[in-house]
């Protein structure tokens, strides 16, 4: 199972493009809709109204800071990093600060990876927005998310022991390392 993850990374920086690509066109994976049906992150966003600015010039920046990562998939693309930024770049649009045909920075992924990497990265890329970024403060729900978005193996205490969640976070394989990390309480983690 790691040897696909591990060669994967290997292997990413010589298997993609960087590219724009109209919004419209972009869709999320299979897996990702999976762990969105479990626990949907883009609910426990704050709503705000982007007012200033060239909005078109800070979408891009915000794409760059938080790239999208996509694959291509018959005549569209499907998401598997960079959702929030996805999340973000969308709302513009419904909001009329940019147009519905408005091209976003994207690396595009050679090929489509097996459902193993993808759900790794998918894991990576929102468990680590919820870790670094603390978009979510309430302990109960950053434990919700990742509860929802792990899987426990069989004879271990927790979600922090388990292969998915080592082969991404391998010093926090507690929760009390976790809670400390977040600064938050351990009771509801």
């Amino acid at each position: 199972m790691f040897e696909i993850i591990e060669r994967f990374h290997d292997q990413l920086l010589d298997n993609y493009e960087f590219t724009s690509v109209c919004v419209e066109e972009i869709f999320y994976d299979d897996i990702l809709k999976e762990l969105f049906e479990e626990a949907n992150p883009i609910s426990g966003l704050r709503g705000c109204n982007v007012e200033n600015g060239d909005t078109a010039n800070l979408f891009n920046l915000a794409a760059l800071q938080s790239p999208i990562i996509c694959y291509r998939y018959r005549n569209h693309f499907r998401v598997v990093a960079g959702v929030f930024t996805l999340n973000m770049i969308r709302k513009g649009i419904a909001q009329r600060h940019v147009h519905s045909d408005y091209k976003v920075p994207v690396f595009i992924l050679s090929k489509k990876p097996i459902g193993l990497v993808r759900k790794h990265i998918i894991q990576f890329d929102l468990t680590n927005m919820l870790l670094t970024k603390c978009f979510i403060s309430d302990t109960k729900k950053i434990s919700f998310f990742l509860h929802a978005w792990f899987e426990k193996d069989q004879g271990k205490r927790s979600i922090y022991q388990s292969k998915e969640w080592l082969s991404l976070f391998p010093n926090l394989d507690t929760t009390e390392k976790v809670s400390n990390f977040l600064s938050i309480s351990k009771k509801s983690l």
